[in-house]
């Protein structure tokens, strides 16, 4: 049968999202109200991580399923009523041509039908509200110098801002950054790391393989190859021809410690810039070895470790008294780490705890944040000041 047009209206209108793709949403010159443009709907067949700032998800907030209930009722309820009220009736009249409620009741099949098909049907899109100035928004821009040399230190178990300090401009205000110089220095580290190799692997030369030095045949007239011996290396059983001696092979690459000092600078520079870089008061406030309590204050300062937060290298330096003639002494830090920290960070995969004379550059540049005590903060500039 051939429906009222206003029913067909209302069946397939729509509301007009922007949907995900590499272009920008197009804006109709018709369109008086932009709501509709601000809306932006993603598939899905497609995952997100809300955290990630490259998604174009990041900070838009998620339109709920009331909030698009109420945009298409609106939009419904604009279908003209008198449409409507002819449904009630015991015969309509379509296009001239008088129709029986009986066949009018296919119609109400056919919309019950439609409901059970839009409730069944969990492919439709997530929308999130697109604001106008978006791209303004995620634009973040780095604090110039000398004003980026004015840390704020935090108090690591309040979490509360206890002061503020200037840093050195020679190690946290280098600008513009070398990259070449950390490209450099990684490929240093990386070489040391694994520079020492293929020790123990050692062939045998023709003077020390088993056989007979006897010549094998004549020197003419049996039409091959002349042998003097039963080991060449291209005879079964015979020598290896340019094998391992058994020395350990050294790749190790040579960089001045000048240069390596500047990848430092220039890694820390990096991090500031970044805001990254977070200055603590000291660890020893934290006052248990639990990870736990760790793990709950390091989502605090900066949302590090957990399922979806970021890495962080934290640098300490904690060195006990020489002098210790007390009896009641007890230990209290580890490799130049307090030991509560040490032993608390022990299971957090994308934390790494040092002391402040094992900092370089590769782990500088691996984890996300870099979190300094006051302590390594005064040891670091002492040492790379010159």
């Amino acid at each position: 049968p051939s429906w009222p047009c206003s029913l067909r209206q209302a069946t397939t209108k729509q509301t007009q999202y922007s949907y995900f793709s590499s272009m920008a949403p197009m804006k109709h010159e018709n369109d008086d109200d932009d709501d509709a443009n601000n809306v932006l709907a993603i598939p899905s067949n497609l995952k997100f991580d809300p955290k990630a700032i490259s998604t174009p998800i990041y900070g838009l907030d998620k339109i709920e399923e009331e909030e698009e209930d109420t945009a298409v009722a609106a939009d419904v309820d604009n279908v003209d009523e008198n449409e409507d009220n002819k449904i009630l009736d015991g015969s309509q009249t379509v296009e001239g041509q008088e129709v029986d409620s009986e066949d009018y009741s296919d119609l109400e099949e056919y919309n019950d039908v439609d409901e059970d098909d839009e409730e069944d049907d969990d492919n439709s899109p997530a929308l999130y509200s697109l604001p106008n100035n978006r791209d303004d928004q995620r634009i973040q821009y780095a604090i110039p110098l000398p004003d980026r040399l004015h840390v704020p230190i935090i108090d690591f178990k309040s979490n509360t801002n206890v002061g503020s300090i200037h840093l050195s401009p020679h190690v946290f205000g280098n600008d513009p950054i070398r990259v070449d110089i950390l490209h450099r220095v990684v490929v240093y580290q990386r070489n040391k790391k694994r520079g020492r190799r293929n020790g123990g692997a050692r062939t045998k030369t023709i003077s020390e393989v088993s056989g007979s030095g006897k010549k094998m045949r004549n020197q003419k007239g049996g039409g091959v190859a002349r042998a003097g011996h039963k080991r060449p290396p291209h005879w079964r059983g015979g020598a290896k021809a340019h094998g391992p001696k058994g020395s350990v092979q050294n790749y190790e690459t040579k960089l001045n410690k000048k240069v390596r000092k500047m990848g430092v600078r220039m890694a820390l520079s990096q991090k500031l810039k970044e805001g990254n870089l977070i200055l603590v008061n000291s660890f020893e406030e934290l006052g248990t070895h639990k990870t736990k309590v760790l793990l709950s204050a390091l989502e605090d300062l900066g949302d590090i470790g957990g399922k979806y937060g970021c890495t962080a290298y934290i640098i300490d330096h904690f060195l006990e008294d020489e002098e210790q003639e007390n009896e009641d002494w007890t230990l209290r830090s580890i490799d130049g780490v307090d030991i509560n920290m040490h032993v608390a960070s022990g299971n957090l995969h994308k934390v790494k705890v040092r002391n402040q004379q094992f900092l370089n550059v590769y782990d500088i540049l691996k984890y996300e944040k870099l979190v300094l005590t006051l302590s390594a903060l005064e040891a670091l500039e002492k040492r790379y000041a010159d």
